[in-house]
């Protein structure tokens, strides 16, 4: 939020608002993502993708499916 905002209010203020210090802040907007960050970014790539590939007529339950077999599928 203070990273999206930070054109219309200065971080001081958003940080202090929100009982953040800047430094934590700081720290956490240079470090890099966690492994479940890069896993999530990584399914919703291969979600949007499948959604692509099925020309968007899947739903959301039929691509999960899909989904899950073909991960199975790679793990033998």
């Amino acid at each position: 939020m203070i990273d999206t905002l930070r054109q219309l209010y200065p971080i001081a203020l958003m940080c202090r608002v929100l009982d953040v210090s800047e430094s934590g802040f700081h720290a956490w907007n240079t470090r890099s993502p966690c492994k479940h960050e890069w896993e999530n970014t990584r399914s919703e790539t291969e979600i949007l993708a499948a959604h692509q590939r099925t020309r968007e007529t899947y739903s959301a339950k039929r691509l999960a499916l899909g989904l899950r077999c073909s991960k199975n599928a790679n793990l033998r």
